[in-house]
């Protein structure tokens, strides 16, 4: 391993070199490039696994994007929090569990495994339940695609805790379909149940409260969806996801909301 000694500010590609910066160390490291081309992991026999995790991790992260979507209005209040790779991760987790199909034609049967999503974090610092120190009843049903979610009377600094001093807030629930993805041996790719389609989206929909002073609180309520896509076998789980957002009062009726305040999870799922 080569350094770089201070006093030559260089970093990145240079010639067959490539020049970064580690941490912990205070000298620049000098390697030289390599690795397989792309035609040899495309064909090579000696790539042959290598091709076989790429083609199953391309499917965990399809999963991932399709399972995203069911909270797709929710995404904003993540505070600039990336959970995609965390997300593709527990898709994998799943995946490993097929232990029918050979590597590389292994599923992800999300139906099987729903409780691997309850009470996943859509943030990574500002979490809701540091905010919402309550316990949510819900409800979900797979034979009617609803959801149920009871919001008890929030008071403030008792059981509803604002990291910063906004106006108003309110609460938002969401719910979306989340296909199965199994391996097609004829086209040679993962795909969904064939009612869901590649194109068609989760047909989620969301419930909101109105807006609430945030000094205030707000009292009990409840929010309720049910979904009018009617799925033709079980490959599907229902995520209902929840999330808290924030207001700032603009004259006497507009309201704009205040970005990277909120705070969301998903609250449950519903499989087979």
């Amino acid at each position: 391993m080569a350094t770089l000694k201070k006093g030559l500010d260089i970093t990145g590609p240079l010639g067959n070199l490539s020049i970064y910066q580690a941490r912990g160390l205070d000298n620049k490291i000098v390697r030289q490039k390599g690795g397989p081309t792309r035609e040899q992991i495309l064909h090579a026999p000696n790539f042959a696994l290598t091709r076989l995790n790429n083609q199953e991790f391309t499917a965990c992260a399809l999963a991932g994007k399709h399972l995203r979507l069911t909270f797709v209005s929710l995404r904003d209040l993540s505070g600039g929090f990336n959970f995609s790779a965390p997300i593709t991760g527990l898709m994998q987790l799943i995946q490993k569990q097929d232990t029918l199909n050979p590597k590389g034609a292994r599923g992800i049967a999300l139906s099987k495994y729903p409780d691997v999503l309850r009470g996943f974090p859509l943030n990574k610092t500002n979490l809701f339940d540091v905010i919402v120190r309550t316990t949510l009843e819900w409800s979900l049903d797979r034979a009617s695609r609803t959801a149920r979610v009871n919001i008890p009377a929030l008071m403030r600094d008792v059981n509803f805790v604002p990291q910063d001093d906004h106006a108003l807030f309110r609460v938002e629930i969401s719910l979306g379909m989340a296909p199965d993805f199994i391996y097609n041996h004829d086209q040679k790719e993962y795909q969904p149940p064939q009612w869901y389609g590649t194109n068609n989206g989760t047909g989620t929909l969301k419930a909101i409260t109105p807006w609430y002073a945030s000094k205030q609180g707000c009292p009990s309520s409840t929010l309720e969806i049910a979904l009018d896509r009617i799925p033709e076998d079980d490959a599907y789980t229902l995520i209902l996801a929840i999330g808290i957002r924030f207001g700032a009062l603009y004259g006497d009726s507009i309201v704009k909301e205040v970005k990277y305040a909120g705070a969301a999870k998903i609250l449950g799922a519903a499989g087979a």
